[in-house]
């Protein structure tokens, strides 16, 4: 009766024939089959990084790159406050206000990008990476050139970047995986050309890495908007200071809980590195990759929410919305019980992928487990409420969080001398607003728009 149950739900989780479920489906569909090649091609890139410049030097680019991507903040929220008010103007067919929207978030990146690299160039020489990430001062040098060239490049993704969300503004969730797939091989193949030339260096493994995103970001640009849709090309003239408004508005409160998701999320490698060892940092990473087949799979059902959410309130169908939360907390169960057959499986399948190269303790699997299950949960939700607009409560929570969460950090991983685990729960506990406040004000929102 149970197995029934399961199976009547799952079929009627892809047969609603409404067409915002059957785009949805599309999208859905297409993700699984890009993002299943993505994960051969990370499942290969890894072992060949790691054999290519040591365990050691692996956690080294893990750890910096992890702190450059902390710039993403400075985008003031703009990417996601541009993703919400497109989608308005979609619904409204109001191509003109697509238009000044889009060029009114390049032109404002475009400023804060080169604001970026300016400041970063000036405090450079000051800026000693080895110590920041508690490494040998052999790789000083190395590391402060790595360092410029990351954030040059990483500028420009800042800006390119935003044609991964005007895709999902207008529901095409498949591309941006797509636009991650085409940056991962040609990541690949940069790699590859090095190991068959050049002795391992965390600079050179560095850029392949930024520069295969690069390349596939500046691609599906200017495939958008010289062949796809001209007519949304990107013009100073263009440039609205009421649409600045509009944006940074929502925005704002955006860059708050980007802000609090970067301290939380980024920070990781930072506290293990400085508390532990480069070493655990890759083995961090290593158990994240593999737990995070589950949440890439919950990713790719729940990518088109967001956008999909908005245009539903914006025609106030919100018995549409009820629906998907329910599918989707299904979808959860079955996800939860992946991981711990995942975990159970775990040992094996580090030996099946990285032979001797490195052994990962059962305690660092079982602590990403725990937060992977717990993060999709919570997604469900922000998903939703990032939809509707709703974020008074999870922009109070998100500073609160922001306070609290590397000092119970240390507490746990350090203090009490539980390690990553310690770290992992640290983790779990900050994200009180996806386990308890999100669900909570949704359900709210639902009974007061019956």
């Amino acid at each position: 009766m149970l197995s029934f149950t399961r199976e009547k739900k799952l079929k009627n989780f892809f047969s609603e024939n409404h067409e915002r479920t059957r785009l949805a489906q599309k999208n859905i569909i297409l993700s699984f089959v890009i993002k299943g090649l993505s994960i051969a091609i990370n499942l290969v890139f890894v072992p060949l990084t790691i054999n290519y410049i040591d365990a050691e030097r692996y956690g080294i680019w893990l750890t910096l790159s992890s702190i450059i991507v902390w710039f993403n903040f400075f985008d003031l929220g703009l990417g996601n406050g541009l993703r919400n008010k497109l989608v308005e103007a979609i619904v409204k067919n109001d191509v003109d206000e697509e238009r000044r929207l889009i060029s009114t978030t390049y032109v404002s990146l475009s400023v804060i990008a080169l604001l970026i690299t300016g400041i970063y160039i000036c405090i450079m020489p000051f800026i000693q990476w080895d110590s920041i990430l508690n490494v040998s001062a052999v790789y000083r040098e190395e590391l402060k050139s790595l360092g410029l060239i990351i954030v040059i490049m990483f500028s420009l993704q800042f800006v390119l970047q935003l044609i991964n969300t005007i895709s999902l503004a207008h529901q095409k969730v498949f591309l941006t995986s797509f636009v991650f797939l085409i940056g991962s091989i040609f990541s690949l193949l940069f790699i590859l050309i090095l190991r068959s030339s050049i002795p391992g260096s965390i600079l050179l493994v560095g850029t392949a890495m930024f520069a295969g995103n690069l390349l596939a970001l500046l691609l599906f640009s200017v495939h958008f908007f010289f062949f796809t849709r001209p007519d949304l090309l990107p013009s100073f003239k263009y440039f609205s200071r009421s649409s600045s408004n509009k944006l940074l508005s929502l925005g704002g409160k955006f860059f708050i809980i980007q802000i609090s998701a970067i301290v939380q999320y980024q920070t990781t490698n930072v506290l293990i590195s400085r508390s532990f060892s480069s070493t655990q940092v890759t083995e961090y990473n290593i158990a994240y990759r593999l737990f995070s087949i589950l949440v890439m799979v919950f990713s790719i059902i729940i990518a088109p929410l967001w956008s999909a959410v908005t245009e539903a309130q914006s025609k106030r169908d919100y018995d549409w919305i009820k629906r998907t939360e329910k599918k989707l907390l299904f979808v959860w169960s079955i996800l939860a019980l992946s991981a711990l057959g995942l975990l159970a499986l775990s040992n094996f399948l580090y030996k099946a992928w990285l032979g001797d190269a490195i052994r990962i303790p059962l305690t660092t699997s079982l602590g990403v487990m725990l937060y992977v299950v717990s993060m999709t949960f919570g997604m469900i939700y922000v998903y939703i409420l990032n939809g509707l607009g709703l974020l008074k409560t999870q922009y109070y929570l998100s500073i609160i969080t922001m306070i609290y969460f590397i000092p119970l950090a240390y507490w746990l991983s350090v203090t009490l001398n539980w390690g990553v685990l310690g770290i992992c729960l640290a983790l779990i506990l900050a994200n009180v607003n996806g386990l308890i406040a999100a669900p909570v004000e949704y359900y709210k929102f639902i009974k007061r728009n019956k």
